[in-house]
């Protein structure tokens, strides 16, 4: 549950930044236009992360950034929840980090099974990749069926999920 409330902020935010014009200044019909896509993309982004049932999340996998290697996996349910709780507290959005990509965090569920399919056929899918960098508090999501990325700045999350790492 304090995931999806993390997932509330994060659209909330997402939504918002056009309009607080945190850029600069820009034309009246490119923040309507900014806004938009902004809107639509929040929208793709909540229709894919309210489909993940985070009670039916199969595993999380912690590769290192730079290699690809797994530095480990989990799935115990507790653990990949207390290691997102981070998320739903105060986050800002940020600008993607100038440090080295650090771990990449893989969270995987079953696919839905659809009308006809046998539960043997089913594979397992990406839902959701969280990257830290080294020595920052930004951490980039990135919902992998639409590839829509964010940037927030969350130290307590970083560190968290970094804690799994090790």
């Amino acid at each position: 549950m304090r995931a999806r409330t993390a997932i509330v902020a994060l659209l909330a935010a997402t939504i918002s930044l056009p309009l607080a014009g945190c850029f600069g200044l820009p034309a009246p019909d490119d923040i309507a236009d900014q806004a938009e896509d902004f809107a639509s993309q929040a929208q793709e982004l909540a229709d894919t992360l309210s489909n993940v049932d985070w009670d039916k999340v199969s595993r999380l996998v912690v590769r290192d950034a730079r290699t690809g290697e797994v530095v480990r996996g989990l799935t115990d349910q507790d653990q990949i929840e207390g290691a997102f709780d981070p998320l739903s507290d105060a986050n800002g959005l940020a600008a993607e980090p100038d440090a080295d990509a650090e771990y990449a965090f893989e969270l995987w569920q079953p696919e839905t099974q659809k009308l006809g399919q046998s539960a043997d056929d089913l594979d397992e899918v990406k839902v959701l990749e969280v990257t830290t960098y080294e020595g920052s508090p930004v951490v980039e999501l990135e919902v992998s069926p639409i590839g829509l990325r964010l940037h927030i700045t969350s130290r307590a999350a970083a560190d968290s999920l970094r804690a799994l790492a090790g």
